[in-house]
């Protein structure tokens, strides 16, 4: 056992409050910190685990439906990749609400700036066609300076320098840590490649033909086609850039996905059910 998850799991044993509760669960935990180990990146130290084994500590005291599901390895987690223009976030709205899992989204960003310790970032009036171009500006400073991004630029702030290791490491962490509190639907912010390890995870990729998402794309910002055709092309190049940067893949290969829908010719309804069944047959059977 490598030294970064012994405490971990040293401390889950010795927990006095969770042997009484759920001493039939310890070992699902350490199989799934050896199985974490194993996928994680060297940069993530012993304190994340420690951090990911008191939060499960907390889930199994206090949810039995938590404790039921971890202890029968049927803990959910699904990825939703989306190209800007397909109706991806409606389809991952949609499979949250049906099966009742929380939907994390712009909370991703949020729990990075919190562990970077800068001001949260705050969308007003939430729309995604604001939200993805702008959050996506953030991961445009990275092609500029490798080495320092400026976040009070992006935060409009005092000045506040974070190294790309610094932003990935938080990443990385802010989107294992929502996995770990369990059913939950993660959306975009390179949980695909994150996570394309986790346990009891299922990753879905939602697509539509590029005519079609500018046309969709058009109407919701309100640009004419050849404006919002060029916008789109920088959309799409960047997230390819961030996916590559953040975990070396390449986002328009299937490798990454358990499932590719076209939403130009599967409507959402269709899409969610699909999702969903395919999630059941292969993560929670």
């Amino acid at each position: 056992m490598e030294d970064r998850i012994q405490e971990a799991i040293e401390m889950l044993y010795e927990d006095e409050t969770l042997a009484l509760c759920c001493e039939d669960a310890l070992p699902k935990i350490e199989e799934f910190f050896v199985r974490l180990n194993k996928y994680l990146p060297d940069f993530i130290d012993e304190e994340f685990f420690l951090e990911l084994a008191d939060t499960i500590r907390i889930n199994l005291i206090s949810n039995p439906n938590y404790k039921r599901r971890f202890t029968e390895e049927k803990m959910g987690v699904i990825t939703v990749t989306y190209e800007l223009g397909s109706t991806g976030l409606e389809v991952a709205k949609n499979v949250a609400e049906r099966l009742g899992y929380k939907l994390v989204f712009t909370e991703v960003l949020q729990e990075v700036a919190r562990r970077l310790g800068v001001p949260e970032w705050k969308v007003e009036d939430f729309n995604e066609f604001k939200y993805v171009p702008s959050k996506l500006s953030l991961f445009d400073l990275f092609q500029l300076d490798k080495d320092l991004i400026d976040f009070g630029a992006i935060f409009g702030t005092k000045k506040k320098e974070i190294t790309f290791e610094e932003f990935r490491e938080a990443l990385v962490k802010a989107v294992t840590a929502f996995a770990v509190s369990n059913d939950v639907v993660i959306v975009g912010h390179g949980a695909a490649c994150i996570l394309q390890e986790y346990p009891n995870s299922f990753h879905l990729k939602v697509e539509a033909p590029f005519i079609d998402r500018v046309k969709t794309y058009a109407e919701n910002t309100g640009k004419g086609l050849n404006e919002a055709e060029k916008e789109l092309k920088k959309i799409d190049e960047k997230e390819v850039m961030f996916y590559k940067d953040i975990c070396g893949e390449d986002i328009r290969e299937i490798n990454l996905f358990h499932m590719k829908l076209n939403t130009s010719k599967v409507p959402v309804e269709a899409a969610t059910e699909l999702v969903i069944n395919g999630f059941k047959l292969l993560v929670e059977e």
